[in-house]
């Protein structure tokens, strides 16, 4: 009985935070330091999240609980649930001391440009339109696959995936390149560094969600979902909803004070 509690644990290691760590390490390295070295910790990030959804795929870590297993105190919450709860308490450490310490240069600063001649708001609001809208349809695919319907999770996930590539479409695709043709690079001052470092991470943010909805949308093709199987959907979606309150924040901050 011990050599198989001890194969099961064996089976339950993984090395994928270590990965995902040393990626957001040198993705951060690389912002202030070398865009190679930023790539690169794209890449390890890529690689690391591939391997965590192959290993959601094979339900690795899934929990099987034995019947004379004492109860855990918190078995109304899934292990998944609580790493994920755990993983946003950091992000939320990540991004609040970057705006705290963007709050703090910007009222030390004698002077600051004003937000509406800088950045195009109708760019903005239309972006925080966008992410708003996907968060109703990853909520509404939530509701439809808890009723068993997989047809309309796979339209919700896919409306969430097409929203959030427009997100980013127009954001790296239009509003960066104006801004930056005009002169405001992550080089010129204060004010551009920190844009571009905080609206920058949250991109970055994105579009590791749009990783994550895709997996989820191949799992649902697949026929990986059921009404009672679907705790990847529902975690994913805590994801994509962090995201979006965090632009919530960034998008009055630069945009209109």
């Amino acid at each position: 009985m011990k050599d198989e509690d001890a194969h099961n644990e064996e089976n339950k290691s993984s090395f994928v935070p270590l990965i995902l760590a040393a990626g957001v390490a040198v993705f951060l390295l690389g912002l202030v330091v070398y865009t190679p070295i930023l790539i690169a910790g794209l890449i390890i990030i890529a690689a690391g999240l591939f391997k965590l959804f192959k290993e959601g795929a094979s339900e690795k870590f899934a929990q099987r609980k034995k019947a004379d297993e004492e109860d855990y105190p918190m078995e109304s919450v899934s292990n998944e649930k609580l790493g994920l709860w755990i993983f946003l308490t950091s992000e939320i450490l990540i991004f609040g001391s970057l705006i705290v310490a963007y709050l703090y240069v910007r009222v030390s600063s004698g002077s600051w440009p004003i937000a509406s001649q800088t950045h195009n708001v109708l760019l903005g609001m239309t972006n925080t339109i966008i992410l708003l809208t996907s968060s109703l349809t990853m909520i509404l695919g939530l509701y439809f696959i808890r009723l068993g319907n997989v047809g309309r999770l796979k339209i919700c996930l896919g409306g969430t995936f097409a929203l959030g590539c427009s997100f980013l479409a127009i954001k790296l695709g239009i509003e960066w390149p104006t801004l930056i043709h005009n002169g405001f690079t992550i080089n010129s001052g204060l004010p551009a560094s920190t844009y571009f470092v905080l609206t920058g991470l949250h991109a970055v943010h994105v579009a590791v969600g749009l990783v994550a909805v895709g997996y989820l949308m191949f799992r649902a093709y697949t026929g990986g979902f059921t009404s009672t199987n679907h705790v990847a959907v529902e975690n994913i979606g805590l994801y994509w909803h962090f995201v979006d309150i965090v632009w919530m924040i960034l998008f009055p901050l630069f945009y209109l004070i």
